[in-house]
């Protein structure tokens, strides 16, 4: 026999090595995959919620300024220092409408308006019939039901201007 021997992996050894590549390989995969799909809905959930959000905002605010909320065909009309702002209930999304027209993707379930705690079914003929105080909004993101719920106090001079006539 030869002295010299060439220094090698057998085929056992390569063969083993390989098994346990591909099975490091495949657990990294899947981790990969489910780290991602978690990133990927986590991500989509909170910019469903930052629609929401901002929706809810505006809302707020809109009750806190308008002198007056009248109930429409097609949703509610705010009428603040000289501007109105219109908000649009489509069965998918919710329009906002003022100096720049914004689209909230949600889906609104309800819309319930009322005044002095009397619900506002049917559009009437004067606006001062069709005034309102409060909204209860239920909302659909993700399968979710939200329900959102605004109030406006009037001033005594806003409810004045309602009704000119009306006596203590």
């Amino acid at each position: 026999m030869s002295k010299n021997r060439v220094k090698a992996f057998t085929i056992i050894e390569v063969t083993i090595t390989m098994l346990i590549s591909a099975i490091v390989i495949g657990i990294t995969y899947s981790v990969y995959s489910i780290v991602s799909y978690s990133y990927s809905s986590f991500n989509s959930k909170n910019e469903n919620m930052a629609v929401v959000l901002r929706l809810d905002e505006l809302l707020r605010k809109d009750f806190d300024r308008s002198q007056c909320i009248v109930k429409d065909t097609s949703g509610i009309t705010f009428q603040a220092a000289g501007r109105l702002i219109k908000y649009k209930f489509d069965p998918d999304y919710i329009l906002r409408i003022d100096l720049i027209t914004d689209t909230f993707k949600v889906k609104p379930d309800t819309a319930n308006v009322f005044f002095e705690t009397k619900p506002i079914n049917e559009i009437e003929t004067s606006a001062e019939q069709n005034q309102i105080d409060e909204l209860n909004l239920t909302l659909t993101s993700q399968n979710e039901k939200i329900t959102y719920h605004y109030h406006k106090v009037y001033s005594s001079e806003n409810l004045f201007t309602r009704k000119p006539d009306a006596i203590n």
